[in-house]
């Protein structure tokens, strides 16, 4: 048998970075088409509810489940079970895997139906509580309260879903899990056109939102036969007093709480923004969405293929291999985010012209959106290497510096959303939801700041990437900013034109910034800049 198909077996730096980097392309692809199809959602959403009433009750509606199923979900099993699952396929133990599995899908999924019910019954209570601007405009409250009511069993389908995800990544077996977000973005989009055109037709966010919730049950329901082939043994067991769970339970307390800071304040966020300018709730969420898209592509699927990876590195003590996979997967994070962000940054009024004004998106609509997107994109960098780094604490089973950080990180944004999102006001300088989009950044910062220097303190100095392969980023990263300088007219004219013309030039200028990172990267770099193309495809990094 092929040991690279074996869940349990753990090669050489070359070889889990070769496993890393074929798991991450696979991903990827499918992570691509996801993307997309998330994008078409959004277009879709933002042409037939722009950011009006509607277009807000169904994002403070969604985004209350949506961020708990993150935070009792794929976050916290990430953090917990699959380093301790990964253990066990270490040590050949199936059937002990196999009742800790069973055991957390039993316990989740009945947590969170206790979870669900609370929700639905006290649903008016969180509409007021995380939209308090909301109930001055006539019927906006009441519409939200009814949305969030009937999302919320979305929690119970993917968080559950996330623990049978974390069993599957365990076992390297990653494709069939991303095919969930796909088939979710395809859901949703029926019930935008589908089903609201037959169901209540003067108002589609309901058939919307139920497309959005049949879309969650099916990110469970994909997953679950590729369970049995991976040698998974289901039990029918309630898991509350089995002994291994509680460990998982235990690590995931404080990782609970960590990660709960960090959805304080996408909350805090959105409370802030619903009593700035009509419409702010939405925009604010739009703009995270389109920064999510090389953000997904890249980040999210590179941390998901690096934690098996570095559990298995944790477990057996080689601490100082697990800091050198941490350094040539940031290489090539940095590669990537670096022109996605000058190049998001450099035309993100065009970007959502392009990809949003039509319908009910309107020119305030725009203004607002490209307020949140141009600041969202300045922290691309910090945003995906968090994603990276926090993944080596829970394999290192530290939940708790994770949440020490969070809460410092917590404390640096809430006071920069109130102070940002007014001086951007008072000045003129930008849209006040652009403060609170900045605001973010600049905790996502901190936050990369502090666990990267936690994390030298853990594991010590080591042999990473080559300093001239980093060196090689600043004249890589002029030469794309240059890039995106040179072709700003030319965009702007040919989107003020036409559509056609408008997403050809934004192509051609995408392309341009990015090449010109990669090319300029390689000549200066020399043979060190061999890791990162390494990374970026199958082979893996293996030095250069």
């Amino acid at each position: 048998m092929d040991p690279d198909s074996t869940a349990s077996h753990v090669g050489t730096p070359v070889e889990e970075g070769r496993r890393v980097a074929r798991a991450t392309l696979s991903m990827s692809s499918l992570t691509v088409l996801s993307r997309v199809l998330g994008l078409a959602r959004d277009i879709a959403q933002a042409a037939v509810l722009g950011t009006g009433t509607a277009a807000d009750a169904f994002t403070l509606a969604f985004i209350i489940p949506n961020t708990l199923r993150r935070l009792f979900g794929e976050s916290t099993v990430s953090a917990a079970f699959v380093p301790t699952y990964t253990g066990f396929l270490l040590g050949g133990d199936t059937a002990r895997s196999s009742r800790l599995g069973s055991g957390a899908i039993n316990a989740t999924a009945a947590c969170l139906a206790v979870l669900v019910t609370l929700g639905m019954v006290f649903s008016p209570l969180l509409a007021r509580l995380f939209g308090p601007g909301f109930s001055a405009v006539p019927g906006k409250l009441e519409l939200s309260t009814g949305l969030l009511r009937l999302l919320f069993p979305y929690v119970l389908f993917v968080g559950t879903g996330a623990v049978v995800m974390g069993i599957l990544n365990s076992s390297r077996h990653f494709v069939t899990p991303a095919l969930g977000p796909v088939l979710f973005n395809v859901s949703a989009l029926g019930g935008l056109f589908g089903l609201a055109s037959a169901w209540r037709q003067g108002s589609p966010v309901w058939g919307y939102s139920v497309g959005v919730l049949f879309g969650g049950f099916l990110q469970l329901a994909i997953q679950l036969p590729a369970l049995r082939r991976t040698g998974f043994a289901y039990r029918l067991t309630p898991g509350f007093g089995d002994r291994d769970l509680a460990g998982v339970a235990r690590l995931a307390l404080p990782a609970l709480f960590g990660l709960m800071v960090a959805e304080v304040n996408v909350m805090v966020d959105q409370v802030m923004a619903s009593m700035l300018d009509p419409g702010s709730v939405a925009a604010l969420s739009y703009g995270n969405r389109v920064m999510q898209f090389p953000l997904g592509v890249f980040a999210v699927a590179l941390a998901t293929a690096l934690l098996p990876t570095l559990s298995r590195q944790a477990v057996l003590g080689r601490l100082a291999e697990a800091r050198v996979t941490l350094g040539y997967a940031t290489l090539g994070l940095a590669l990537l985010m670096l022109p996605a962000s000058i190049y998001t940054a450099a035309f993100g009024r065009e970007i959502v012209t392009v990809l949003m004004a039509r319908g009910a998106f309107d020119a305030e609509s725009v203004e607002l959106t490209t307020a949140s997107l141009v600041f969202f994109s300045a922290g691309l960098v910090f945003f995906g290497a968090t994603k990276i780094t926090a993944p080596v604490f829970y394999a290192l089973k530290d939940t708790a510096t994770p949440f020490r950080i969070g809460m410092i990180s917590m404390g640096i944004n809430i006071p920069l959303n109130i102070t940002l999102s007014l001086a951007f006001r008072a000045s003129g300088f930008s849209r006040p939801v652009g403060g609170i989009a900045l605001a973010t950044t600049l905790s996502s910062a901190a936050n990369l700041l502090l666990l990267r220097l936690a994390l030298r303190r853990r594991t010590g100095r080591c042999r990473g990437v080559p300093p001239r392969a980093w060196l090689a980023m600043l004249p890589a990263t002029a030469a794309s900013a240059a890039a995106a300088v040179l072709l700003r007219g030319w965009v702007s004219a040919s989107v003020a034109r036409s559509l056609f013309n408008g997403l050809t030039s934004l192509l051609a200028a995408g392309v341009a910034c990015f090449a010109l990172q990669f090319v300029v990267f390689a000549a200066a770099g020399g043979r060190t800049a061999a890791v990162a193309w390494r990374l970026l495809t199958k082979r893996g990094p293996d030095g250069p």
